[in-house]
């Protein structure tokens, strides 16, 4: 069987699962789809918390904050759990404690962040140091992580099928990023023999 038509029964198959799945009346999760759409409603997120820092308002940017965490510990904890592992084989092990990394450099900031905000005021050197922390270590996570799906063509449906089963598994158990960070993310790692790359 060529290549071409492979493709196009692996595609039928799949197809067809979907549509079952709709006429039981089952939605099928698409992970990918879902990890890009969670990027979009944290840049936006971001950008309104810059948007409430800049106006020195800390009681929007604290609201902001633990919508947040809400979203981003369930995300996170997938991505660590799940998705990096599934795309190691492409970028590498480096790359994966790197990504790591960047995790527990944002989940700091936050915690920073949360303890600036809950004093219920920013000064006008905190407006502008907040800025661009969330600018430059914060936002750019979303950008780069976003870049992941670009292997995403790569998996298997087995695979996606995986991803989606995890990701729906974390949604349901909603820990909040700050939480999981504290209870659960690094026995998580040691049980997967995972390190993070530690970030300037």
């Amino acid at each position: 069987m060529s290549y071409q038509i492979r493709y196009y029964v692996e595609k039928f198959k799949h197809n067809a699962v979907i549509l079952i799945g709709e006429v039981l009346g089952m939605s099928k999760l698409d992970p990918i789809a879902e990890f890009r759409s969670d990027h979009v409603k944290v840049r936006d997120m971001l950008l309104d918390l810059i948007d409430a820092v800049n106006k020195k308002d800390a009681t929007k940017a604290l609201e902001i904050m633990i919508r947040l965490d809400k979203i981003t510990g369930p995300h996170f904890r997938w991505e660590e759990e799940a998705l990096y592992l599934v795309f190691e084989r492409f970028f590498g092990r480096q790359y994966l404690e790197y990504l790591l990394g960047v995790h527990d450099r944002i989940i700091k900031r936050g915690r920073e962040l949360v303890e600036i905000l809950s004093k219920g005021e920013i000064t006008d050197e905190q407006a502008k140091t907040l800025t661009d922390i969330i600018r430059t270590e914060v936002l750019s996570h979303p950008i780069e992580c976003d870049g992941i799906a670009l292997f995403a063509e790569k998996l298997t449906q087995e695979e996606l099928d995986k991803l989606a089963e995890s990701l729906k598994k974390a949604r349901e158990e909603g820990v909040p990023l700050l939480e999981w960070a504290e209870k659960i993310k690094d026995a998580a790692r040691r049980e997967r023999g995972l390190k993070a790359k530690a970030l300037a």
